[in-house]
């Protein structure tokens, strides 16, 4: 009579322990990354910009009547690079108005004082409250100062606001292109919907469907486990493949910093200076009885590559906001280029350990806003609203 064949009594549990552990801990996993998607940005996030800008609607730059506070808080480029031992830790707090601008309270109507539009340095990434271009500057010359930056509609926000004096202050930063226009084109299709819908309703469509967009690419659960294994990455344990993310490099006085890329790269080219937009902007403004004066920033690079411990070479064209300046001058744009002074400011500050930029960030710290804020104030455009 033949023998039964013996079962592998070795092998089969582990199989099928396998078999059923491996879907359990892709189910977990997909459950955990559904459960943490509901979990607000700000409880994720080493900074203010991704929770105050996350769903924000297509009318304003954040998400109106936001409250956003972190004690820890530092700069973007030691978070793009992963080199957590050049952050600079400090508190940051953001509030944002009913309209979602970055303004701590509400605004009287008519506005009679002055606007402050511009990018990411006049809307104050990095920084708190007190410290942003517009409530240091309102404390200095004693004007009421509304911050729209990155306003996405200029003239309705002046309608909105009832603005019909006082000077509109635009802010360029070295880093990007002059603008063409103010507010681009929609597609077709969104202009051919709105025809369909009406505005109200198809701005709604626009926000939902925005809306799943974000959801589906917001994973806190990616997040927390990148930085989980970013831990590692830190050049001893394992490589860091994020260190090209940013530039580091010696100041004389032996402080390492960080650049962003586009920077250096923008300091060697040649690249457009026409200003044309903002001269025709002057002229609308002025019909509108409003002043306009453009502020030029320039690059945390430019403003410190002369104090670098190995001084790279310099470019071989003029200064791009030089030109900038010179060709608003002549066309009677009031402008104020921040370079020479900033330039002069960073080496006198360099011996005291104090710098106009933080070390871990592209954007101006709170002395070099102030700074901004005296150059501002100090200017005939400003004295002239101070006196009206």
């Amino acid at each position: 009579m033949p023998k039964p064949v013996a079962k592998d009594a070795t092998n089969s549990p582990p199989r099928i322990l396998l078999g059923r552990i491996g879907p359990a801990v892709l189910l977990i996993c997909l459950l955990l990354d559904i459960t943490l998607r509901f979990l607000p940005p700000r409880l994720v996030s080493f900074r203010a910009w991704e929770p105050v800008t996350f769903l924000a609607p297509s009318t304003s730059p954040f998400n109106p009547n936001m409250a956003y506070s972190n004690k820890q808080s530092y700069g973007d480029l030691a978070g793009y690079a992963n080199l957590p031992h050049l952050r600079e830790y400090r508190e940051e707090v953001f509030h944002t108005d009913a309209a979602g601008y970055r303004n701590r309270g509400a605004v009287v109507k008519p506005f009679q004082g002055i606007l402050l539009t511009g990018d990411s340095f006049t809307a104050g990434s990095g920084i708190s409250d007190e410290q942003t271009l517009s409530e240091q500057l309102q404390r200095i010359s004693g004007i009421p100062v509304y911050n729209a930056a990155l306003t996405p509609n200029l003239g309705g926000l002046l309608h909105d606001l009832q603005m019909t004096r006082g000077l509109v202050i635009w802010q360029v930063s070295e880093r990007n292109p002059l603008p063409s226009s103010h507010f681009p084109p929609e597609p077709s299709w969104r202009t051919r919907l709105r025809r369909a819908l009406g505005n109200e309703r198809a701005e709604t469509v626009f926000r939902m469907t925005n809306s799943l967009v974000i959801i589906r690419a917001y994973s806190p659960l990616q997040i927390l486990f990148g930085r989980a294994v970013r831990l590692l990455q830190n050049d001893q344990i394992l490589p860091n493949p994020y260190h090209g993310a940013a530039v580091s490099a010696k100041l004389r006085n032996g402080r390492e910093t960080l650049f962003i890329s586009t920077e250096v790269q923008n300091y060697a080219l040649h690249r457009p200076a026409d200003p044309e937009f903002l001269v025709q902007l002057n002229t609308q403004l002025q019909k509108q009885g409003l002043g306009l004066l453009v502020l030029l920033v320039p690059d945390k690079y430019f403003v410190y590559h002369d104090l670098l411990l190995k001084v790279p070479p310099h470019t071989e064209h003029r200064p791009f906001l030089d030109v900038v300046e010179q060709r608003l001058a002549a066309a009677n744009v009031p402008v104020i280029n921040l370079s020479t002074r900033f330039r002069k400011q960073a080496e006198a500050l360099l011996d005291h350990d104090q710098y106009l930029y933080w070390m871990d960030d592209t954007h101006w710290n709170a002395a070099g806003i102030r700074e901004a804020a005296q150059a501002l104030a100090d200017s005939k455009a400003v004295s002239e609203c101070r006196c009206r």
